[in-house]
């Protein structure tokens, strides 16, 4: 039973490369700002002590985000008797699809704060951390 719901997109938009859910083949996250927030993070939080950025950093975030997602929008509401309803109508406006993108952006920027703060101090690249 599939319980994932479809994104509404206008009549004439380019297909999506991926599923919604599935960040790491498509381009969800901007993996330069993820670089930059990291490095404002170390500046700020560690004395500066990375300097660079490895790509399985990025990778974990976008899995953590991913995951976010998983746990938190697809499975609030499950539909426990029937297979959900395909919506044929947009329920929400252009204006909270701009406080939810704030809102998302803020919570990956903990998550990235989060990952910096809790890094071993070793060597000058952050790295994944699991």
């Amino acid at each position: 039973m599939n319980t994932a719901f479809p994104v509404l997109k206008p009549p004439n938009a380019p297909e999506p490369q991926g599923e919604l859910g599935d960040i790491s083949s498509a381009r969800f996250l901007n993996g330069s700002a993820i670089r930059d927030h990291a490095l404002r993070c170390s500046a700020r939080f560690k004395g500066n002590r990375f300097t660079r950025v490895g790509q399985d950093f990025i990778d974990e975030i976008k899995v953590d985000v991913e995951s976010f997602i998983r746990k938190e929008i697809r499975s609030k509401w499950p539909t426990r008797l029937y297979e959900p309803l395909e919506p044929d109508v947009t329920t929400t406006t252009g204006l909270l699809g701009e406080k939810l993108l704030v809102e998302l952006n803020r919570a990956i920027c903990r998550l990235i704060q989060s990952k910096v703060c809790s890094h071993p101090t070793v060597g000058k690249t952050l790295s994944r951390t699991r």
